[in-house]
């Protein structure tokens, strides 16, 4: 209903920033390019003092834009005013060293395994955040947005077999592991609170994928209340007694 009223419209500029009527709410919205046609984007509606940073918006191959926030369950597909397409370039990585593989690593966190916490894994380099909201590879933490980062994981580094399992999503040389932690602490500036409904570790780790690839990862976050990537048939368990049966 709040779609259709007539004068709901948002308009962006080429820095990223939008803002409009979204029905009876004039919402402002930061977007930062992740890949082409893709972002991630924060959204504030000041009259209501209520915000969102956990966004992603995708331009559609035919030029429609999905704007998803998962943290309040906010699924949109919007239409420019003209009804043309808006172009996406397609970048063609030079390849800076060898193909490494991408993957999704996940470990239970609850005992139900209701929530999942999920790292990105590129060749041996694994990365993950932290409830500071801290970005952890390999080597311990890249960045933190506080001090207070005590865990040993932050100190000594994260490592695929400390979870439970993996999906394999493809492969990239587009990044060196220099880029990769630019990029972190990129968005560790960006996102410097952590929300158990977003932006969290699920959120830094699809991001972290579509600068990777250009491409969303296909499965849902835990505010989505829905079983992924655990139960995807396609999982690798390394501790398979913490498999969903």
């Amino acid at each position: 209903m709040r779609a259709r009223l007539p004068h709901t419209k948002m308009m962006y500029g080429s820095d990223g920033n939008g803002e409009g009527w979204v029905g009876d709410v004039y919402v402002h919205v930061s977007a930062t390019t992740l890949a082409p046609g893709q972002f991630e984007a924060r959204a504030r509606i000041k009259a209501l003092l209520w915000q969102a940073n956990d966004g992603n918006l995708t331009t559609l191959h035919d030029g429609t834009l999905e704007v998803r926030y998962p943290s309040n369950g906010i699924l949109e597909y919007w239409k420019r005013k003209a009804g043309s397409a808006v172009p996406i370039p397609v970048a063609h990585p030079v390849p800076s060293g060898p193909l490494r593989p991408i993957k999704l690593m996940f470990r239970r966190v609850d005992s139900l395994g209701i929530t999942w916490h999920w790292a990105i894994c590129i060749g041996d380099s694994n990365y993950e955040t932290g409830g500071s909201m801290a970005v952890i590879g390999p080597r311990g933490v890249v960045h933190a947005s506080s001090p207070l980062v005590t865990s040993k994981v932050a100190q000594t580094g994260t490592r695929p077999e400390q979870f439970d399992g993996y999906v394999e999503r493809g492969w990239t040389s587009a990044q060196t592991d220099a880029e990769v932690e630019q990029f972190c602490t990129e968005w560790v500036n960006r996102h410097p609170m952590y929300d158990v409904r977003g932006p969290n570790c699920q959120t830094f780790a699809e991001d972290l994928f579509i600068r990777l690839t250009g491409q969303n990862l296909e499965f849902s976050r835990f505010a989505d209340l829905k079983r992924d990537p655990e139960a995807s048939a396609n999982a690798v368990w390394l501790n398979p007694s913490k498999k969903p049966f």
